[in-house]
């Protein structure tokens, strides 16, 4: 279209952002959301929300309500610059989906989610697997169905330039080729063969994998794939969405039935494309896995936080009211009703709060039938449970008994 001002418009959200006088951004929206069908239309009424307009200055971006901009440095800037409030947009307009903010490649027909924050390694290793053959999903975003599938955005893998030198070989030679939007800060990896899924294609999601990525001096150490109880992902999930106004009931509802049938890893790596094909591997070939038990996220009884005071052995416990209780695996989730807190036990702490459910019990009496089932010395068990007990104390699950005295 060789019209000055044209609308950006996008499957799913309509005209989302006026361009004016800026054909290399124009340019620029083509390769970066090629696979969401971008498309661009004669200036529609009312005017998009947002706008980027080029004048003897340069590029500036603004939003239509209000007189404010600020300038923009380069055509791929402004796609950076808009691109999360588009899939904030296209998520607003489908309610019916959460947004997760996670990586996604698809591996022998299923998805494989990678759950983390920013500059966690996911838009890097989202390349690597690209570089290996592999589809991807997302390399930030991904929607998610209540049937536990993910919904591709069709928006290409972004990288913070420069690259590391620390990249193999044959990685760094298929970034070299595969860039082919860049400004000095960023670059779009937009291979030839396009392994990215399109806009609105939905694949169910069976494995969550969580990142922990070696320092540079260790970057050519080999990965290594470790098995993690289920209750780890959920608890990553949780916290890596963008339902802001959800309560933690409604999140463990739209979540549970995923994480039931899901297998949850930790992937600990260096170098990303000999990283991205060993979890490829493995991950068809699950007895190539680790097993091991968690190191994230420690449980509550581990985090027994110095300072709580540890209460007599003789105090009787009972739990508080307006708690609501979710079982992943072997893990315990409570959720505080009234606040939407989330707390998630390990097996001491689940069969503590079982056996208060029955009755209200000492903690002496817990440290007897814990050591029995368990079959483990009652010395110990006595030493562990006052600091469980102040834990969930302080997490206002428990309560001591109304009249029990100390």
């Amino acid at each position: 279209m060789t019209e000055s001002v044209v609308d950006l418009y996008l499957p799913g959200i309509g005209p989302c952002v006026r361009i004016i006088h800026a054909p290399e951004v124009v340019a620029a929206f083509k390769k970066a959301l090629a696979g969401w069908a971008a498309s661009f239309v004669a200036p529609q009424e009312p005017p998009p929300p947002l706008y980027i307009k080029k004048d003897a200055e340069g590029l500036w971006q603004g939003e239509h309500t209000t007189a404010d901009e600020f300038y923009i440095p380069s055509a791929t800037s402004a796609v950076c610059s808009v691109v999360g409030e588009l899939m904030g947009y296209y998520l607003e307009r489908q309610p019916e989906l959460l947004g997760l903010h996670c990586a996604a490649v698809e591996i022998a027909g299923r998805l494989v989610l990678f759950p983390e924050d920013s500059r966690a390694g996911k838009s890097t290793l989202s390349a690597a697997f690209m570089a290996a053959g592999y589809r991807v999903f997302g390399d930030d975003v991904l929607a998610l169905t209540a049937q536990g599938e993910g919904v591709a955005l069709g928006v290409a893998p972004r990288l913070r330039l420069p690259l590391p030198t620390s990249f193999s070989a044959e990685f760094s030679a298929y970034l070299a080729e595969s860039i082919r939007l860049a400004d000095d800060r960023y670059g779009f990896v937009l291979p030839v063969d396009a392994p990215l899924a399109p806009h609105a294609e939905r694949t169910p999601v069976n494995t969550i994998v969580l990142l922990e990525r070696y320092s540079d001096e260790l970057i050519h150490t080999e990965p290594e794939l470790i098995r993690l109880p289920v209750g780890e992902g959920l608890l990553q999930l949780l916290c890596q969405n963008f339902a802001y106004e959800a309560s933690g009931e409604e999140l463990i509802d739209f979540l549970l039935p995923l994480m039931q049938r899901s297998s949850c890893y930790l992937l600990r790596y260096g170098e990303p494309l000999a990283a991205a094909r060993y979890v490829a591997r493995s991950l068809q070939q699950p007895a190539t896995a680790v097993h091991a038990a968690s190191l994230l996220n420690p449980s509550l009884a581990e985090q027994s936080a110095l300072g709580l005071d540890a209460r007599s052995l003789m105090t009787l416990w009972e739990p508080t009211q307006n708690v609501s209780r979710y079982e992943v695996g072997e893990e315990l989730f409570l959720i505080q009703t009234c606040s939407g807190v989330i707390h998630r036990l390990n097996n001491t702490g689940k069969a503590v709060w079982q056996l208060l459910q029955q009755e209200p019990l000492t903690g002496q009496e817990l440290s007897e039938v814990l050591a029995e089932s368990f079959c483990v010395d009652l010395a110990l068990v006595q030493s562990d449970i006052p600091p469980l007990l102040a834990a969930l104390e302080q997490a206002e699950l428990i309560e001591m008994r109304h009249g029990a005295a100390e």
